[in-house]
């Protein structure tokens, strides 16, 4: 180490030492830390009045939706055993796009939620485990993954949402893995 470099890492240590650190770091209970309200997602409406996303605020994750003016949050999904997480507004109306697994098994399907409220799955199989991966261009469909017709591999859907009948244009037989279209 050079004299110079021995003069700078003394420096910093002198000034590391007078800081005070301690006193500038607040300390939080176990109890506030486990209490702590999470919120992830985002997706605006079609009109681009209201904001997707998805939190624990009531001890479990849902869906709510909340005006980009302000206000108050309102709840999408009402699981109490499920973690839901949003996934997309539709670009043409208020329907959603959520997903969520069955009692932990890890098989995440996506899930339609109609504007009377009522729950459809898109991507139906005891087995079956899905993934969203985007709106096409003209935001007409949406593709998506699944990996119904092997365990082992997931296929590539596309799914117009006038019809939502999942078309398959990438069949994986070697275990490829997606990335983006």
């Amino acid at each position: 180490m050079t004299r110079a470099n021995y003069v700078s890492l003394l420096a910093l240590t002198f000034l590391l030492l007078l800081t005070p650190v301690a006193a500038q770091q607040k300390e939080y209970t176990i109890e506030q830390f486990m209490n702590t309200v999470r919120i992830s997602g985002s997706s605006f409406s079609a009109d681009e009045k209201s904001i997707l996303f998805h939190s624990n605020k009531s001890g479990i994750f849902n869906v709510y939706s909340v005006p980009v003016t302000g206000g108050g949050a309102t709840q999408m999904t009402n699981s109490t055993k499920e973690s839901t997480f949003a996934v997309s507004y539709f670009p043409t109306d208020g329907r959603i796009l959520y997903t969520y697994d069955r009692g932990g098994n890890e098989n995440s399907h996506l899930y339609l939620r109609e504007l009377d409220g009522t729950e459809r799955d898109l991507t139906p199989g005891e087995k079956t485990k899905a993934a969203f991966h985007g709106w096409s261009q003209d935001r007409k469909s949406f593709y998506f993954s699944t990996n119904e017709r092997d365990a082992r591999y997931f296929d590539i859907f596309e799914m117009p949402i006038d019809t939502l009948k999942p078309a398959l244009i990438y069949k994986d037989e070697t275990g490829l893995d997606f990335s983006d279209i």
